[in-house]
Parts: C-alpha cells; sequence; structure tokens
C-alpha cells in the first residue's frame, strides 16, 4: 500500500479530525458545481490542491478525469486519472466501488468517443 493511500484511508476512516473530511468533502462539492457550470480552469485548480494533499483519492480522480474529458477534451490525462482508480482492486466500503463503476463507464465512453471521432477523421480524408 502506497504512503497516499495510507493517508486517504487514514483521512477517510476517521483517524483524523472530521473538519479535515469536511473541507476535503466541501472542495470535492466545490469542484462539481464549477465543472457543471463550465468553469473548467478554476474546477481543474480546486481538484489539483486535494489531489496534492491526497494523490490517489478515487473520487477526487474520478473528478479530475471528468473535468480534463469534458472541459479539455484531454483524452490521455484523463485517462491516466481513471486508471489510478481502476488500478485499486480492494474497495473499503461500497462508495468505493461506485466509484470504480463509474470511472471504468466514463473510460468506456471517452473510449467510444475517440473511436467515433477517428473514424469520422478518415471518412473526411477519404472525401477531401
Amino acid at each position: 500500500m502506497s504512503l497516499s493511500w495510507w493517508f486517504s484511508d487514514l483521512v477517510f476512516n476517521g483517524c483524523f479530525s472530521s473538519i479535515l473530511h469536511d473541507r476535503l468533502a466541501g472542495e470535492l462539492v466545490k469542484a462539481r458545481l464549477m465543472k457543471s457550470s463550465k468553469q473548467f480552469d478554476k474546477a481543474l485548480e480546486v481538484i489539483d490542491n486535494t489531489l496534492h494533499r491526497l494523490p490517489n483519492h478515487p473520487e477526487a480522480l474520478l473528478l479530475k478525469a471528468q473535468i480534463l474529458w469534458e472541459g479539455y477534451d484531454n483524452y490521455p490525462a484523463a485517462k491516466a486519472c481513471l486508471q489510478k482508480v481502476i488500478q485499486k482492486k480492494k474497495f473499503k466500503d461500497e462508495q468505493d466501488e461506485i466509484i470504480y463503476r463509474w470511472s471504468m463507464n466514463l473510460l468506456n465512453e471517452m473510449r467510444q468517443a475517440k473511436r467515433i471521432q477517428h473514424a469520422r477523421a478518415r471518412k473526411d480524408r477519404g472525401q477531401g
């Protein structure tokens, strides 16, 4: 287990103050609201600050992937975030399992969108 996962487990299993947990939860809500308002730069800044403290936090990684994909069409960076979530095979609770499934679904959606983009580009080159 890496140090960051260990730290994340300490924070979210109640070994640290609930104030820290609440603060991190608040940061995730803030980033989600910014993302939904299309304020991708601000959302990314908030989530990067969160991930600076907890680099392998599954929910934060999923949110960062969503921001990178929806806001910047940055498939490689979004995919890297999702792969970090997917690589974690043990779930401490149902929420971790849900985040894992959402990450798998988003990765599959992104791959499908990329296949469609490539097919359109090949078709456009063939007609040009």
